[in-house]
């Protein structure tokens, strides 16, 4: 015995696209979560950087990584 599908339906290519829909907005959903860690994240991190005395300090801390060994 086999299945037939009838794709001519509208109700079927209704459903398979609230389907669809609700996946996208699910990925969206994480997506923009993500993006939103990640910029708490960045934006910490820039807050709390020292204070240097001068332009010279600042460029050589942050070639460095971060690292200031001075």
């Amino acid at each position: 015995m086999s299945i037939q599908w009838d794709f001519s339906r509208k109700d079927y290519w209704v459903d398979t696209k609230a389907e669809l829909i609700g996946e996208i907005e699910n990925l969206l959903d994480m997506t923009e979560t993500l993006v939103a860690e990640k910029e708490e994240m960045v934006t910490r991190s820039l807050l709390e950087l020292p204070i240097w005395g001068s332009p010279r300090n600042l460029v050589i801390t942050l070639a460095n990584g971060g690292d200031d060994d001075d």
